[in-house]
């Protein structure tokens, strides 16, 4: 047991790291979309939240059993990424005026080098990537649940509010997440059932300062098979997630205030699993499967 407590808190070290320079690619993310117009930041922010969305609505679920009464405590720390395409770094920008309103193509926030345009004077270059995360746009969270209730499981994700600041040294604000949903045996009501089913919710909400606030929602169907230490799952969710965006775009005359919401693009996705679980240790995995192809990793701890 303290071998596998060592080995938690090696991998939390490592997940409030990947934490942290995430986060401080966001605070340069804010620097580059100041520069744009609304309808250029709306280009190149999609596919991030695109893949943001993706990653916090997976990775919830690692089985469907759960007993009818009966004491669970298990805290988690949940690792996650989705696949970035290559239609992901690129997106079709229009110059601000004076320049000539033709669009081009330009990169996205995961792309290389803003498209140049030439212009009365001087050229226009677009903000150039800003993610440099390879192939793969990672993510990690901690995960509480709690039960079980007449067959039910509370779970909560939660990150402590910390301030982050942007490359000038100026604050942007504070970062914040939280998550909360249920999850509810539907096989208990189902005689002799051959595998475990559940249903269940998750709702959840990440803010960065007042330029992003972001709303995610999961809410499907999960079932498993356990085999002594394995367990087998899989399952499929409807999913949703929508961005309010918010900034003063100083353009070349006058500041404007710019304010939109973007949606994810995702609607439903299967997943499916392993897990293993000893007592007081719980590591799983899980593969998405929807436009984007996403993965979780799960390592826990608890009853």
């Amino acid at each position: 047991m303290k071998k596998q407590t060592m080995l938690f808190w090696s991998i939390l070290a490592v997940m409030i790291f990947s934490f942290s320079s995430v986060e401080r690619a966001r605070a340069q993310l804010q620097d580059a979309i100041e520069e744009l117009t609304g309808e250029n930041s709306k280009g190149y922010l999609q596919p991030f939240f695109n893949c943001f969305a993706n990653n916090l609505n997976s990775g919830i679920y690692s089985s469907a059993a759960i007993p009818r009464v009966g004491l669970r405590f298990r805290i988690s720390l949940v690792a996650m990424g989705t696949n970035i395409g290559d239609e992901d770094r690129v997106y079709m920008g229009v110059p601000p005026q004076p320049y000539n309103q033709t669009p081009v193509e330009t990169a996205t926030v995961f792309g290389s080098e803003g498209a140049v345009v030439s212009g009365p004077g001087v050229s226009y270059r677009f903000q150039d990537g800003q993610i440099t995360t390879g192939d793969f746009f990672p993510f990690a969270i901690p995960q509480v649940e709690v039960g079980s209730f007449l067959g039910t499981l509370v779970r909560v994700r939660y990150v402590p509010p910390f301030k982050i600041s942007g490359k000038a040294g100026d604050e942007i604000g504070e970062i914040k997440l939280l998550g909360y949903g249920l999850q509810h045996s539907l096989s208990q009501y189902i005689f002799m059932c051959p595998v475990d089913i559940s249903a269940g919710f998750f709702y959840q909400t990440f803010d960065v300062g007042d330029i992003m606030k972001c709303k995610t929602m999961s809410y499907g169907v999960q079932v498993s098979k356990s085999f002594a230490a394995l367990t087998l799952f899989g399952g499929g969710s409807f999913e949703s997630g929508k961005m309010n965006v918010s900034y003063d775009y100083q353009g070349e005359e006058n500041a404007e205030k710019i304010e939109y919401e973007l949606k994810s693009k995702t609607s439903f996705r299967f997943h499916v699993g392993a897990s293993l679980g000893v007592p007081g240790f719980h590591l799983n995995g899980a593969v998405y499967l929807g436009p984007q192809m996403s993965t979780a990793v799960g390592l826990g701890l608890g009853l």
